[in-house]
């Protein structure tokens, strides 16, 4: 496997991080890491809307790499898991950016990317209409969701949410997702 997991989180980073983890995500570390963070935002955030804001769309997205992180063997020999993620938040000139990825099956590719693109065209008013849809119509998967994670982070940020799909070398099957939000 040749993507380099290191170069990705590097290229997030900015001068101001104030989270990165990259690795399994456990139960253990997420109730670990979340009181640490709600700590660090009231420290860091003044803003009470942005500080909410921003931990509703971190919990967010570390239940999604809890949820959603495939195990995938070749994964083992590398980085002594099958199932590795990352998840970055940074504050940059533009706000607080939340960035996450993991290796996904190839197959998973035109799901992910005609969900978030459908979420991109959609105005406000039309996201707040499918998040309510998707709340009143919605079974819980096998996995404990109901499909409205994404639908929530762009209704409450207002910004479109970035994708990109980067292939592993040696691989065909697999791909590294990088998903990113913006809060400002």
């Amino acid at each position: 496997m040749e993507f380099d997991i290191a170069n990705w989180v590097n290229e997030k980073k900015t001068d101001n991080v104030l989270l990165e983890h990259v690795g399994d995500f456990t139960s253990d570390y997420i109730d670990s890491v979340l009181p640490s963070i709600e700590a660090q935002f009231d420290d860091k955030i003044a803003s009470d809307n942005i500080r909410k804001k921003v931990f509703h769309i971190f919990v967010e997205c570390i239940q999604n790499l809890f949820h959603h992180i495939e195990p995938i063997s070749c994964l083992t020999s590398v980085f002594g898991s099958d199932r590795i993620g990352a998840i970055l938040l940074v504050k940059d000139e533009a706000g607080y950016r939340i960035s996450t990825g993991n290796f996904i099956k190839k197959e998973k590719e035109k799901f992910l990317q005609n969900k978030i693109d459908q979420l991109n065209t959609l105005s406000a008013d039309e996201i707040k209409r499918l998040y309510r849809e998707t709340i009143n119509n919605s079974t819980f998967s096998a996995k404990g969701g109901a499909g409205i994670g994404m639908i929530d982070m762009a209704r409450k940020t207002g910004n479109k949410l970035h994708y990109q799909f980067y292939p592993v070398k040696g691989n065909a099957d697999i791909l590294f997702y990088s998903f990113d939000v913006l809060i400002n």
